[in-house]
């Protein structure tokens, strides 16, 4: 049965379909995975950041799939599988039921991650009355980047549902410079990551400067060579060369199911990107 706090959630949404359902449920269970680490000591030595930090505390206007973390120190040493018991014993104390799944070459490499897997059969039998394919999973990846990027700031930020915790997070301006090196180096094969466009335009609509320490320590380690003396337009530069090799149509199909107001899509064109690098300030 549906927790009368995830009910609430649904109802304040105004959730009508299983596609906004599911986001929903994704969003409130990446929550409370949130307030389940930050009971324990995993923000010690790790921050978040990515789209999900973006739209749980700067009200980002799209939906986000994973939790993004990063260590905070070279010396950081993390178990995950210290964690995971919390974080789901949190999930069922909200009335999901959820299980993880991971494999050796999960803690192998640069990335450690966990994937949350919900089912989804029930909720949207109860919710909407609805029939889908009973092995129907939401999943919630976890990643923890281990490789340390000198230059990051910090700051805590107060999540306040499922109930009050602070979360340790990178500030606004170093998420901002992230953002702009997956943009520049983020190579998805055949497709776009559309989220990267939308959440750049997102940044530079609300007049956020960018960290450019960290840009270039992060650029550094993603092209394997010193980046330390790029100029903002060089930067600039990059970027625009990126925007004049984007497929836009394919942007528009990465995230079309991830906001609710499609009209937003409408403002994706190349023209009107190249036209916001003007705007890109750092500090």
């Amino acid at each position: 049965m549906i927790s009368k706090y995830i009910l609430e959630r649904l109802e304040q949404n105004n959730v009508k379909n299983i596609t906004s359902l599911s986001n929903v449920i994704r969003e409130e269970c990446q929550k409370i995975v949130l307030y389940a680490l930050a009971k324990t000591n995993f923000f010690n030595n790790v921050a978040f950041y990515g789209g999900t930090c973006l739209r749980i505390f700067h009200n980002l206007d799209r939906f986000s799939e994973d939790l993004d973390f990063a260590v905070t120190s070279d010396n950081a040493n993390l178990n995950l599988d210290e964690y995971m018991p919390q974080c789901i014993n949190s999930l069922e104390s909200f009335g999901i039921n959820a299980y993880i799944t991971t494999k050796e070459s999960y803690d192998k490499g640069e990335i450690r991650r966990r994937y949350f897997k919900i089912p989804f059969y029930n909720i949207a039998k109860e919710y909407l009355n609805t029939e889908i394919n009973p092995e129907q999973n939401l999943s919630i990846k976890l990643e923890v980047s281990t490789i340390y990027v000198p230059n990051a700031k910090y700051e805590n930020k107060l999540l306040t549902s499922p109930a009050f915790v602070n979360v340790r997070c990178y500030d606004y301006q170093t998420l901002f410079a992230g953002k702009l090196n997956a943009l520049i180096c983020r190579n998805w094969r055949s497709r776009e990551k559309g989220r990267d466009y939308y959440d750049f335009m997102f940044y530079v609509s609300h007049g956020i400067k960018f960290n450019i320490s960290y840009f270039k320590s992060k650029l550094s380690l993603s092209l394997n060579k010193d980046c330390s003396n790029l100029e903002l337009k060089d930067i600039k530069e990059m970027i625009i060369n990126r925007l004049n090799d984007t497929d836009y149509d394919s942007v528009k199909k990465d995230i079309i199911d991830f906001v609710d107001n499609k009209e937003t899509l409408q403002s994706i064109q190349k023209e009107l990107f190249i036209s916001a690098v003007d705007l890109i300030e750092c500090c």
